[in-house]
């Protein structure tokens, strides 16, 4: 009882002093700043461009004709009645973080009672496995993480998407299929690419299901009910803004990339520098290859479909158009929840170092081409770059990880206490 009321006192202490964190910084001028840079705000989650929406929805002109404002309708039907009151916005976008963390809080409890009855490591002298993480933890690290105040203060509505696909992802591991397939369905409305999150949503609604045509129901369902969430959607927003422009202006833009402001993506650079007759064929490439993991990994790591989800939410800020450190706080939110891992991870060190490397440079490099003028769009670019690195050195590392964790499940070391009895070693086979 006595531990039950001091976990109960440490969650409402860590979502409290997140919440009185955020409401402090809202109120400082750094939110104006960080609402402005463009590893937060991008054309497509910019706080000032749904600003200006709303502003032009407000008064009767058509918020699509301007080429400015590519974010989806729903997004102004949620803030043209608040717009005008800061407290409503920052409450709203600080519920929807703290929300986040929740939602993650209760994956991992989740995620524990399905460990249970799941093989484990067999270590030497027949010691158990670790436990991983806890469900505190992996909301505390989320809702401490740099990348995401930012992201939260910042006002990204990339929030909005993180929130939606989170909420997949719990809804999956609780076998509702509806909310589950609705959620990813809003996550995909927002901004795309999170459809792709569909697939390991579906196999955690499969998990235990062994009966071949309970599997083909289960996957029709889910289906229909995705399809259906969508076009309703996609209606909604019709009778909303009383046009469809908002397809090509918000998806278009997303797939198309027309906008070429500068972001820590890979897109604009090199598509301000493609000749015109060469971009149509490498764009179809580049978002090509956002997606064609999707369905590899999903087979390969079947019986993990949350780290699944973890790997294409880093795959979708990594490779996406216009990515922002509001997608790394969603992967990076996403990773402790397959803490068993860690141990197995190789590049931890190369990793952090160059998350920190790029994070810093990427506002000095930024202003030193920008504001200064003695540098230009190759130093942005670079560290972007580094950042991407990064990002991919995190994704080989933790598969590595996770198939080597396997491999030891199915092939322990010998668990004899005798030292004279010969084993493989994890630390010489790692290396």
């Amino acid at each position: 009882m006595a531990r039950v009321e001091s976990r109960n006192r440490s969650w409402t202490a860590i979502f409290a002093y997140a919440l009185a964190l955020r409401l402090a910084l809202f109120y400082l001028p750094l939110s104006s700043t960080l609402a402005g840079r463009v590893e937060i705000s991008t054309p497509i989650t910019s706080f000032k461009r749904l600003s200006e929406g709303v502003f032009l929805f407000s008064n009767g002109v058509p918020p699509y004709d301007g080429g400015v404002f590519h974010q989806a309708p729903l997004l102004l039907g949620l803030f043209y009645p608040i717009i005008a009151s800061p407290l409503a916005v920052t409450l709203l976008y600080t519920l929807c973080d703290l929300a986040i963390g929740f939602m993650l809080l209760r994956i991992t409890a989740i995620k524990d009672q399905y460990s249970v009855t799941e093989k484990k490591v067999r270590q030497y002298g027949g010691k158990e496995e670790e436990p991983g993480m806890d469900g505190l933890t992996v909301a505390t690290l989320y809702l401490f993480n740099p990348f995401t105040i930012a992201s939260c203060v910042g006002k990204s509505t990339i929030l909005f998407s993180n929130m939606a696909a989170v909420a997949g992802i719990w809804m999956g591991m609780r076998r509702n299929k509806t909310l589950a397939m609705f959620s990813i369905a809003l996550a995909t409305y927002l901004s795309f690419y999170p459809s792709m999150l569909a697939i390991p949503v579906v196999l955690m609604l499969l998990r235990d299901i062994k009966d071949s045509s309970l599997v083909k129901g289960v996957v029709i369902q889910c289906v229909l009910l995705y399809s259906v969430s969508i076009v309703s959607l996609l209606l909604l927003s019709f009778v909303l803004v009383d046009s469809w422009d908002f397809l090509g202006s918000v998806y278009g833009t997303i797939l198309a990339v027309s906008d070429l402001t500068p972001n820590l993506g890979l897109f604009w650079y090199f598509f301000i520098e493609m000749f015109d007759q060469f971009r149509s064929f490498f764009l179809v490439v580049f978002q090509i290859h956002v997606f064609i993991f999707a369905i590899p990994i999903s087979i390969k790591l079947r019986n993990r479909p949350l780290f699944v989800s973890f790997l294409l939410c880093t795959i979708m800020g990594t490779f996406k158009g216009y990515p922002s450190i509001g997608d790394a706080s969603l992967y990076l939110g996403m990773l402790p929840l397959s803490s068993e891992i860690f141990k197995y991870m190789r590049y931890t060190f190369l990793i952090i170092n160059l998350f920190i490397y790029s994070s810093l440079l990427a506002p000095i490099f930024w202003y030193l081409w920008i504001y200064v003028g003695s540098g230009n769009a190759n130093f942005f670019y670079a560290i972007g770059l580094v950042y991407g690195v990064g990002e991919i050195i995190l994704m080989v590392d933790t598969t590595f990880a996770v198939l080597r964790r396997d491999f030891e499940i199915l092939s322990p070391p010998d668990t004899s206490e005798d030292a004279t009895v010969l084993g493989w070693d994890r630390d010489v086979i790692q290396k």
